[in-house]
C-alpha cells in the first residue's frame, strides 16, 4: 500500500502498528487506517502486501490513536509505533499536542478532583505514574522547564495528557504561578523533556507493598472519563493511595492475572477481553485496618445491577455496567492483597 502525502477524498489517517501473535510468538507489522467520518478502520498486512481486515466499524476516536498507545481491533491488541505517511504525521502533530501535569504530595487529597477536571476539559491521559523523584530528576525538570521551582523529592503523581493545544489549555486551567501544589510545563519541548525524565523506567516507584490492597480501574471506566471520579470517591472515603500507574496489559499478562477465575466464573472471557481493551489504572490502596475486606465492601457487589439495588453508593453500582464492565477490580481474599499489588507494581514494571 503506497503512502501518500496528501489527504484522500475520504479523509483517513494511517499508522504503523505491531500485533504480537501469541500462538506464533511473532511480532507482525501492519498498517492501520482510520476513517474518522464513520469511525471505521482497515488493516493492511505489510509483509504479505495485502488487505488483512476490510473496512469495518470500531468504536475508536482520533485522540485514542497516538504513538505508544495500544488499541484493540477485533480482539487483537495493536501497539502504535508511528505514523505511516506524511499526511498523518503533519495533520496529527498540528492537531494533537502533549503536556505534563504533576500533582505534588501536598495535593494528593485533591488528586481525583484534579484528574476529573482534566478529563472533563477533553484531555486524554497518555501516561500516569506515581514516582519518588531523585535529586537529579528534580534538577533536570527545573532546567528543562525553565522555571525557578519545579518538583521536590517527595512522591508525586505525574500525568502526561494529549489534546489539541494541550500546553496552552493546561496552563489556562491550572495556572501554577505562585502555587506549590501543581506543576505544569509551559512549552511543548519542556513537556517532552520533563516527561522523558519523570517516566524513565529507572524512576523510583514508592510502593509500600504491605497492609495494602489492589484497586484496578477497568478500561471502560478509564476510556469513558471516570478515572478522576473513582479516585476522588476512594480518597473521600478515607483510603490512601500509596501508588498509581497506567498500564496497557498484554493478553498473556491479563491471562496470568485472571487465572484464578478461569473455569470458575462464566464471565471469565468477557473479563479478559475487557481488561485488554484499553488502558487500566492500578492503585495501591491502604489507610485502614483489614484493608482488603473493607475496600472490597467499598467496591460493592460484582454485579452493578445488584449493587444499585442493595448498595447504590458503592463504586461498581455508580460506575459499572455489567459483571465484566463493573468499573473496578479489587482483591477478593485477604492473603491475596500484597500479591496482587506486587504483580502490578513489582512484576509488571520490572
Amino acid at each position: 500500500m503506497a503512502s501518500t502525502t496528501t489527504a484522500p477524498e475520504d479523509d483517513r489517517y494511517c499508522f504503523r502498528v505491531d500485533w504480537f501473535d501469541d500462538q506464533a510468538a511473532l511480532c507482525r507489522p501492519f498498517q492501520l487506517l482510520f476513517y474518522p467520518n464513520d469511525q471505521t478502520v482497515e488493516m493492511y498486512d505489510v509483509k504479505q502486501r495485502r488487505t488483512f481486515l476490510k473496512r469495518t466499524h470500531i468504536p475508536l476516536k482520533l485522540h485514542d490513536l497516538y504513538i505508544g498507545a495500544t488499541v484493540t481491533v477485533n480482539s487483537r491488541q495493536l501497539l502504535i509505533q508511528g505514523y505511516a505517511d506524511e499526511y498523518t504525521r503533519k495533520a496529527l502533530e498540528e492537531q494533537l499536542e502533549r503536556s505534563l501535569l504533576v500533582i505534588k504530595h501536598s495535593s494528593f487529597s485533591q488528586a481525583g478532583q484534579i484528574l476529573d477536571e482534566v478529563l472533563r476539559k477533553g484531555f486524554n491521559i497518555c501516561q500516569m505514574r506515581m514516582v519518588q523523584p531523585s535529586r537529579r530528576q528534580c534538577e533536570e525538570i527545573v532546567r528543562f522547564s525553565g522555571t525557578k521551582s519545579g518538583i521536590d523529592q517527595a512522591r508525586v503523581l505525574a500525568v502526561e495528557v494529549l489534546k489539541a493545544n494541550a500546553v496552552g489549555d493546561l496552563l489556562r486551567h491550572f495556572q501554577t504561578d505562585g502555587q506549590d501544589d501543581i506543576f505544569v510545563t509551559k512549552s511543548h519541548e519542556a513537556a517532552r523533556q520533563c516527561a522523558r525524565v519523570i517516566f524513565d523506567p529507572s524512576s523510583q516507584r514508592p510502593s509500600d507493598l504491605q497492609n495494602s490492597t489492589l484497586g484496578l480501574i477497568r478500561p471502560h471506566a478509564v476510556l469513558s472519563g471516570q478515572t478522576g471520579k473513582i479516585i476522588n470517591d476512594i480518597l473521600q472515603a478515607g483510603f490512601v493511595i500509596n501508588n498509581a500507574e497506567l498500564f496497557r496489559l498484554q493478553l498473556a499478562d491479563a491471562e496470568e492475572f485472571l487465572e484464578v477465575y478461569k473455569g470458575v466464573i462464566p464471565e471469565y472471557h468477557s473479563m479478559l477481553t475487557q481488561l485488554t481493551s484499553g488502558p487500566v489504572i492500578a492503585l495501591e490502596v491502604a489507610g485502614k485496618d483489614d484493608i482488603v475486606n473493607i475496600f472490597r465492601d467499598f467496591c460493592g457487589p460484582t454485579d452493578p445491577e445488584l449493587g444499585k439495588q442493595v448498595r447504590p453508593q458503592t463504586l461498581r453500582a455508580k460506575y459499572g455496567i455489567d459483571k465484566a464492565q463493573n468499573a473496578v477490580h479489587c482483591t477478593d481474599l485477604e492473603e491475596d492483597g500484597p500479591l496482587e499489588v506486587q504483580y502490578f507494581f513489582r512484576i509488571l514494571v520490572s
